[in-house]
């Protein structure tokens, strides 16, 4: 967490009565006002985005966060009718392994990309992603350390180009990374989760790791081109603010799409 306390509001379970479980740390990001950063005990990073009393989550990290997000919604004065819709990028177990849990919860929709619903819905096995050599090693370090994703249902399967109006967002599908990968722009919000087709490490802005299909998942992260937004945040990395957002437009338009693990 080296360099979010500078921009972000950041503190940890055990640091926060709010968020004490009595188990493991974790760690929650003020990224703004309305928004929310929640990173488990393994890879996995979600999102709580606050549009008045309703809330929206953009992933859920790895399985068995379901009481972290609900004690993120009491601090701000919510409970769990408060969370409408689960968002998932793609159907890794770091992004929708607490899908199933949260859609347990009264009024939680879970929507995911019609390509990675059979996927998330246990109908169907994903598909191993092709490593580079450099990879490889990384990839063994944390695979073993992410645990399955219960199925979950998929309420809505979503598209291309869709607009999501209940939650005034956008859907740009990003295939690559999985078939049914895909990027939310919130226009009002002017916020931008990139699920895992990008990513930012060590300050640089770059695509992500893990591939299904790495030239397809170099011209998704292409889409990032021309969108303007106050807040970029990533399937893994800290997010970008304010005037840093351009430096997602430019690594898109880069002669070449930053691949340092390609």
């Amino acid at each position: 967490m080296e360099g979010r306390e500078v921009r972000m509001r950041c503190f940890t379970a055990r640091e926060s009565n709010p968020f004490d479980r009595g188990e493991t740390d974790m760690n929650v990001v003020d990224v703004r006002s309305d928004l929310r950063m929640v990173l488990d005990s393994g890879p996995g990073q979600a999102y709580l985005l606050r549009r008045g009393s309703k809330v929206v989550l953009v992933d859920t990290g790895i399985a068995g966060q379901g009481d972290t997000i609900a004690a993120v919604l009491r601090d701000w004065g919510l409970d769990r009718v408060s969370l409408t819709h689960v968002v998932l990028t793609h159907w890794h177990p770091d992004h929708a392994g607490s899908a199933a849990e949260l859609a347990k919860w009264p009024n939680t929709q879970i929507w995911a990309h019609r390509s990675d619903a059979l996927i998330i819905r246990g109908d169907s096995y994903g598909s191993f992603p092709t490593l580079t050599h450099t990879e490889e090693e990384f990839y063994a370090h944390i695979a073993g350390s992410i645990p399955d994703a219960p199925p979950s249902r998929v309420d809505r399967e979503l598209d291309d180009n869709e607009a999501l109006d209940e939650i005034g967002a956008h859907v740009l599908s990003t295939p690559g990374h999985t078939d049914g990968s895909i990027a939310l722009h919130f226009p009002n919000e002017a916020v931008l989760f990139t699920g895992d087709v990008a990513t930012r490490q060590q300050g640089q802005v770059m695509l992500g790791p893990f591939n299904h299909d790495r030239p397809k998942a170099r011209d998704s992260f292409r889409r990032f081109a021309d969108i303007d937004v106050d807040v970029v945040c990533f399937g893994h990395g800290e997010p970008l603010r304010g005037d840093d957002t351009a430096q997602l437009r430019a690594a898109a338009t880069a002669d070449e799409v930053p691949d340092p693990l390609g």
